[in-house]
């Protein structure tokens, strides 16, 4: 828990809605942290009525392997 990955920069983001992009630009610069507590992979997040969802589950065609991990061990 606690692992520190960063969506890859050379993931190709523009087959995504305006919606989706705006997280996975941010995924791309500051990343996410993981935590295992049970599903593979699941973002979660609170609804919004202005968010559409139908954008947020085209996440579904990202992989692991779009993620690189950001060595951590030099921030203090």
């Amino acid at each position: 828990m606690g692992l520190r990955v960063r969506l890859k920069a050379s993931v190709d983001i523009s087959g995504f809605g305006p919606q989706a992009r705006v997280i996975l630009l941010a995924l791309k610069r500051y990343g996410m942290l993981l935590a295992d507590n049970g599903s593979a992979w699941y973002v979660t997040g609170a609804p919004n009525a202005n968010w559409n969802d139908d954008q947020l589950h085209d996440f579904h065609q990202l992989h692991g392997s779009d993620f690189e991990v950001v060595d951590t061990s030099g921030f203090r």
